[in-house]
């Protein structure tokens, strides 16, 4: 990647082909609604101001499937040398097990080299798999008005029957990165990941109502902007 241009959009549709559908198996119900295009983008202080000089942020929009982890794999090498932190910014309906496995295992050795903060910004949807990702984060940030969903791991592509060993798979991830054992049990214990439907949360509730230690810290609800046009009131005056 070019220093010139840090920021650019990767083309998904490339490599791991043949085992799209043994990753389809294995988290049939993690993809069962959303886009169905995943993007990934790298973006820098040049490309937005307000990124700190030694951050670079990877922006993950659409599912995790493959090749996303091959393409993280192969973007860092050139960024590791000449950024202290990176930041993943997720709005992600979910995706597959196999994947996030590779992911999680990916942002683990990415950690030896720099910090790993995450993101989920308001109104954005981190569901499923997306949760497995977010959490390896050290700082994780999340607005108080994104949206989270929770759903057992399906073995059968199309299905909405959980699988309870790949739901426990999916679940030892979330518990190795500090998820609350408490809140753990609530999702299997009530049947949310052990039965058919999907489980909904606002950022507030999973952090205040059931203190799951999925978001470590809320952001701001308020978010000033310069106003587009004078205000037409005389009153109003210059903000």
């Amino acid at each position: 990647m070019s220093s010139a241009s840090p920021s650019f959009p990767v083309r998904r549709g490339a490599g791991r082909g043949p085992t799209l559908a043994v990753i389809a198996a294995a988290m049939g119900c993690f993809g069962l609604f959303g886009p169905a295009l995943a993007g990934l983008e790298v973006l820098t202080s040049s490309d937005n101001p307000t990124i700190a000089t030694d951050t670079v942020v990877l922006r993950l929009t659409g599912k995790i499937e493959p090749p996303l982890a091959d393409e993280i794999a192969a973007v860092w090498p050139d960024l590791a040398g000449r950024y202290r932190r990176l930041l993943i910014d997720l709005d992600s309906p979910g995706g597959s097990l196999v994947e996030t496995e590779a992911l999680v295992s990916l942002i683990a050795r990415i950690r030896t080299e720099a910090r790993v903060d995450t993101l989920v910004r308001h109104g954005a949807l981190c569901a499923s798999a997306c949760v497995a990702i977010f959490v390896q984060g050290e700082d994780r940030a999340a607005g108080g008005a994104s949206v989270w969903l929770f759903h057992g791991a399906c073995r059968d592509p199309g299905s909405n029957v959980p699988s309870i060993a790949l739901t426990e798979r999916y679940l030892d991830i979330l518990r190795e990165a500090g998820v609350t054992e408490s809140f753990l049990c609530t999702l299997a214990g009530e049947g949310y990941v052990t039965t058919s439907g999907k489980f909904w949360l606002s950022g507030y509730e999973l952090h205040h109502v059931h203190n799951a230690n999925v978001i470590t810290r809320l952001l701001d609800p308020w978010r000033p902007e310069t106003p587009t046009l004078p205000p037409t009131d005389p009153a109003i005056g210059p903000r």
